[in-house]
């Protein structure tokens, strides 16, 4: 019997080592689409873009683009190429940084460009794996593309983009990644936006954000999103990419399925349109919590859970979603904290000045597991007067609102 349980531990162990490194790889696009234009990229689906990256959008009409349309602030056709209406480009500079994240064993990018430009892939330990030139392209109607493979026992860590001066631009990058190089866990954040106050017989949209702010991919998500079926029917849902989809629709009960989401800041939106029936009595509290199942490279089974949307039933005008967080001073130092927000999304805060002065950034912090924030700062040097502290939760957008003197 001891020999049979351990041959059994063998077998188990050989096989669950053969799922862990048999992950499938991941492919990432960064196509650059519904971004404002100028807006700097910073980090973008798993990217961090070095100094001087924007967001690009041709209907801004700032641009050059796109081939073959006519471009009279520039002498007739447009010259540069893009697929869709955005686009990076670098600006004041000919020269951009790219950082990957770990395990990326492929990298390629689209170009249009009126100069020689160069593509370099560097390896974590510094050497240079490829250069690519890419010759003026303008005028063609095309995006040429560099591809980069990491030779073997290697993966591509960095990409620099660089020419004469910022006359080029890149569209659809898209890289690949082995989970199980470097493996990091994946860290979420699922978020319900909330909508005040809904009258019987009138339509309304939840939109739930799910983000990834980890340092290594999710592989895969699985959400449950209950709901008020008694009170509400169900339209239909939208989703902000192809691999983010409704899988099941149960009474009561929505299950949300993704892909990947790639690390660092890498977000989907799924918007849910109900309509409230007509019987639904004022008073009745809509919102219901989410819940959440992920797996990445270390974890098989993470989980989690949203915050709770405080949509009530009624006739009024909406209420705004502005509550009230706890604010003591002691000394010259003030502490504050709220709760209600979304485990793990970030929560921006900052004070009004009297008469009208600008607003102090105080902090961006992120909630803690129980969807909580808490901190303080010194009133040390502050003039005398009436001020108000504001905690606004990016993903849930929530406001806090709460005054105090000096």
């Amino acid at each position: 019997m001891h020999r049979w349980l351990v041959l059994c531990f063998i077998l188990w162990h050989l096989c669950t080592a053969t799922v862990a490194t048999a992950q499938s790889l991941l492919t990432f696009t960064l196509d650059f689409e519904n971004s404002s234009d100028n807006v700097a990229i910073g980090e973008y689906s798993g990217v961090r873009f070095g100094a001087g990256w924007r967001f690009g959008d041709i209907r801004s009409g700032r641009y050059n683009a796109p081939f073959p349309d006519t471009c009279p602030d520039f002498g007739g056709t447009c010259a540069f190429f893009i697929n869709g209406y955005g686009f990076g480009r670098v600006s004041g500079s000919g020269t951009g940084m790219i950082f990957l994240p770990a395990g990326v064993l492929s990298f390629s990018i689209y170009v249009s460009t009126s100069d020689i430009l160069r593509v370099t892939a560097t390896a974590s330990d510094g050497a240079v794996i490829a250069t690519a030139e890419v010759l003026p392209n303008i005028l063609t109607g095309r995006l040429d593309q560099v591809t980069f493979s990491a030779p073997a026992g290697k993966t591509i860590t960095v990409i620099e983009v660089s020419g004469p001066k910022d006359t080029w631009l890149i569209d659809d990058v898209q890289y690949v990644v082995d989970p199980a190089l470097g493996a990091r866990p994946a860290r979420l954040v699922l978020a319900q936006r909330v909508n005040d106050v809904v009258a019987p017989g009138e339509v309304f949209s939840l939109d739930v954000v799910l983000e990834n702010y980890g340092r290594g991919p999710a592989l895969e998500v699985t959400i449950e999103l209950p709901f008020a079926d008694n009170e509400l029917m169900l339209l239909d849902a939208r989703t902000s990419r192809p691999d983010v989809w409704v899988s099941d629709v149960q009474p009561g009960l929505i299950t949300i399925r993704t892909g990947a989401l790639a690390s660092v800041r890498d977000l989907v939106t799924i918007t849910i349109r109900f309509r409230v029936r007509e019987e639904c009595s004022p008073g009745v509290l809509l919102g219901r919590v989410a819940r959440f199942w992920y797996r990445d490279a270390t974890n098989t089974f993470g989980r989690g859970q949203s915050n709770l949307p405080y949509t009530t039933v009624g006739t009024s005008p909406e209420r705004t979603s502005w509550r009230t967080p706890t604010i003591t001073i002691t000394g010259q130092t003030l502490t504050y904290a709220a709760e209600g927000f979304a485990p793990g999304e970030p929560v921006g805060i900052w004070y009004n000045p009297p008469a009208g002065a600008p607003p102090v950034t105080v902090t961006t912090v992120r909630a803690d597991g129980d969807g909580k924030v808490s901190g303080q700062f010194s009133l040390q040097g502050m003039q005398l007067g009436d001020y108000s502290l504001v905690l606004f939760s990016h993903h849930s957008q929530q406001t806090f609102l709460g005054a105090f003197s000096r």
